[in-house]
């Protein structure tokens, strides 16, 4: 036991240093799974807890994989672009041909992603466990691609560099208790911390100055502040039962919403004056073992994204060159045709500020387990999710390209003796694009016939870990 704790003391100390140049998004910004083997089998884990992260599936797995510490790492790759064509105002440095494209690739594509969790078979009802999981977004785009620089620079005024980076950990101290042999219960306490920064935004401040699009409710506090940290913590409640001599598993948990101190260097970017809170999730899973070597897990999870205002927030569509559009300054009397003012209510950091626009998000996810001999599993997986942002709300998404809905996953796990094994998962998110085109679909950049905005992603992602069991 004391070994496990001096463990997870370390850990979380190299978590916390590593996390800050890694970014998961895939199921919107959280990632498919949390672990090599769970990741290998889609995500799935609520109903099937194959290592010390059951916590962050499900805490009451933790009851079920017994004394044992599992350490991980992830090679993350996310490839991103954004376009704009015959914008309103087009991009900063447009090419002159006859489309008018000016498309845009963000850098940092390649992240490390740590992971750990250890559990702790108490006595034959009670088990303890510690789980270290993050999620978070990431986009930056050089000088000459800010393409919000979109009215040109004003004097001494250089927006420079473009790009937000949102990392979020979540440790996890659990508890689960069993009912009976085969019946669990679980909770953990989650204790968040993020990291925030963003630049390059300058163009939405400055009340006032024409050159620029007076969204923000507290313009020094708007962008180019340097990182930025937030604090607090939530529940997670999780069931776990077996059925017919384990050949049948039934689990769900509940994610409450991690309550979070303000942003105070961005408190006049995302609304509530800095709030970014990390969403309420929840999930019911199966798990059908038809014989020993072959399990089929399959998950749906539930992500309440529109719930945080900073997050679920719509912005305008209408036209930046309807001054009724800026939430500061706006002038009803010049507004254009059928559009009526942006109240101050909305800008960026009040109340009911601008947000990204997402939708709430449902995961679909089925994992397969084969144990190939006494030595080798293999496993496999598929993962599904809508993109949870509307196409009318790419404009600003451009910064947060979370839109890849299908993952193909795949994986192994060898034992190198009977108290260790390693193990290896591989992620395939299958390229989407994602396109607003007016006139059917219109953002603030893209109002005039065939104009358009539009992202494209997909991901590559390879995961190793090593486990040891007591």
């Amino acid at each position: 036991m004391r070994s496990i704790c001096r463990l997870s003391v370390a850990f979380t100390a190299i978590f916390s240093v590593t996390v800050p140049v890694t970014v998961s998004a895939t199921n919107g910004y959280f990632p498919i799974g949390y672990g090599t083997n769970s990741r290998a089998m889609g995500g799935t884990g609520i109903a099937n807890p194959v290592d010390s992260l059951a916590p962050a599936s499900n805490p009451a797995g933790v009851a079920f994989v017994g004394t044992r510490i599992d350490v991980g790492a992830e090679f993350f790759n996310p490839p991103r672009k954004v376009a704009a064509a015959n914008g309103e105002f087009n991009f900063q440095t447009p090419n002159v041909g006859a489309s008018n494209v000016r498309e845009a690739k963000s850098g940092s594509n390649l992240f490390l992603i740590p992971a750990m969790g250890g559990a702790y078979k108490f006595n034959r009802k009670m088990s303890i466990g510690f789980a270290a999981i993050g999620a978070g977004a990431n986009t930056r785009y050089n000088a000459d691609e800010n393409f919000f620089q979109l009215t040109g620079v004003p004097p001494n005024q250089p927006y420079g560099t473009l790009g937000v980076q949102l990392i979020q950990m979540q440790m996890l101290p659990t508890i689960s208790y069993r009912l009976k042999p085969n019946h669990a219960i679980g909770l953990s306490l989650a204790l968040g911390v993020q990291q925030f920064r963003a630049y390059g935004l300058g163009n939405f401040g400055t009340p006032g100055s024409e050159a620029d699009f007076q969204f923000s409710s507290d313009d020094s506090n708007l962008t180019n502040r340097g990182n930025d940290y937030s604090y607090g913590a939530g529940i997670r409640l999780g069931w776990l039962s077996h059925f017919y001599k384990k050949k049948f598993s039934v689990g769900a948990f509940y994610a409450s919403r991690v309550y979070m101190t303000r942003f105070k260097k961005y408190k006049g970017l995302f609304a509530e004056q800095g709030s970014f809170d990390i969403p309420e999730t929840y999930g019911i899973g199966i798990a059908f073992r038809p014989r020993q070597s072959i399990t089929v897990a399959a998950d749906i999870t539930r992500i309440l994204y529109s719930d945080v205002k900073s997050i679920g927030n719509k912005h305008p569509t209408q036209s930046l060159g309807d001054v009724c559009t800026r939430p500061i300054d706006a002038d009803p009397v010049n507004c254009q045709p059928g559009n009526t003012p942006v109240p101050s209510s909305r800008a960026f950091g009040a109340d009911n500020g601008f947000g990204f626009g997402w939708k709430d998000q449902t995961v679909y996810k089925i994992g397969l387990r084969y144990q190939f001999n006494d030595k080798l599993t293999l496993r496999a997986g598929y993962n599904y999710a809508k993109s949870p942002i509307p196409d009318n709300q790419l404009l600003f998404n451009l910064l947060a390209t979370a839109i890849v809905e299908q993952h193909y996953t795949a994986g192994a796990s060898y034992a190198l003796s009977k108290n260790s094994d390693v193990g290896f998962s591989w992620v395939y998110g299958v390229q989407n694009t994602q396109t607003c085109k007016a006139p059917k679909c219109k953002t603030m950049l893209t109002q005039d016939d065939d104009a358009f905005v539009a992202i494209k992603m997909k991901i590559y992602a390879l995961g190793f870990s090593y486990s040891y069991h007591f």
